[in-house]
């Protein structure tokens, strides 16, 4: 049930992303950068808390989603990557990042007398929670075709037997 509740609120969080980017960011300066903060946060929260949900980066706690839940984890991903990819292309050509598992949000301001984006930083964080649920995409993906083998398996025993 909460696993099922957080995707649910990462999808409306990621379905924002155009919201802000079309709608909102015309609003403000373009030094405060509106669409990479809410993006960034976005990324930061959801990764988190998917992260969380299945047991680390490494899904650990992935073998005990049904079915439905890794297939709804899989579409997420895959929904994630395309809005983050679409709205900041330099992210999809990042690969590696510098940063590991974070605990905290990252910092996104430059230091100076002015508070202003460190891009570098925001697109390290984006590319760093991108490819992280990539993996966690890929760890998903191999979970379900291991229910679904274990799942033929029964059936060819129940028709042989």
């Amino acid at each position: 049930m909460m696993f099922t509740a957080v995707l649910q609120a990462a999808s409306e969080l990621v379905s924002e992303v155009d919201l802000v980017k079309n709608v909102l960011v015309p609003c403000f300066p373009p030094h405060w950068s509106v669409d990479v903060l809410w993006s960034s946060c976005v990324a930061y929260v959801c990764s988190n808390e998917i992260l969380q949900q299945i047991g680390g980066p490494q899904g650990l706690g992935v073998q005990d989603l049904t079915v439905t839940q890794l297939l709804d984890l899989i579409a997420w991903v895959e929904c994630f990557r395309e809005h983050i990819e679409e709205s900041f292309p330099q992210v999809a050509k990042l690969r590696s990042s510098k940063k590991t598992y974070f605990a905290t949000m990252p910092k996104l301001f430059a230091e100076g007398k002015r508070k202003e984006i460190d891009m570098e930083s925001a697109a390290d964080s984006l590319a760093w929670a991108n490819n992280t649920l990539w993996d966690v995409h890929s760890i998903a993906q191999n979970e379900f075709l291991q229910h679904t083998r274990m799942q033929i398996d029964d059936w060819l025993d129940n028709v042989y037997g």
